[in-house]
């Protein structure tokens, strides 16, 4: 299974019936949902940001139990999801990917760790940083978050 995720309608869509949700499908188009990643490795990741990047934890800890259960945010959600993982993404930049396998638990286990790294060393052809090995996802929720905060809305999480 996968993580997806799509910019929302307007705040408050959770509440709408079914004219309320007709009249804004005729009038916008739904935006295709970005596949981010697996399931297993979207909860490694969360584990990661968490586990190694002190100050954007604190400004993604509001938002983790709907990341972790795929729930919606509001717009303002968006907005600060947006500031915290850019925030985090900026540490892991600082932060050679070897000091994972230093670590005593990753939520990963040690073969899997092994694949990541050596993959981004292989797409990068150098050594990577933890945000190198979790670019490609970075990049996925990025694309999303800067949709919903240029339209001033959420996102939604789920293949819909």
């Amino acid at each position: 299974m996968s993580v997806y995720l799509s910019v929302a309608p307007p705040d408050g869509f959770t509440n709408w019936g079914e004219p309320e949700w007709d009249r804004w499908l005729r009038e916008h188009p739904w935006e295709s949902a970005e596949r981010i990643c697996s399931r297993g490795d979207w909860a490694i990741f969360l584990f990661q940001l968490r586990a190694h990047a002190d100050n954007g934890k604190k400004l993604i800890e509001p938002a983790l139990e709907a990341l972790l259960n795929e729930r919606p945010l509001l717009s303002q959600g968006a907005d600060d999801l947006q500031l915290g993982l850019s925030t985090a993404r900026q540490e892991l930049s600082q932060k050679s990917a070897a000091l994972l396998k230093l670590q005593p638990n990753n939520f990963v286990g040690a073969d899997d760790l092994e694949q990541m790294i050596t993959s981004a060393r292989r797409r990068l052809g150098r050594e990577p940083t933890m945000a190198d090995v979790w670019a490609e996802v970075f990049e996925a929720v990025d694309k999303v978050l800067k949709s919903a905060v240029e339209q001033k809305r959420g996102v939604y999480f789920g293949n819909v």
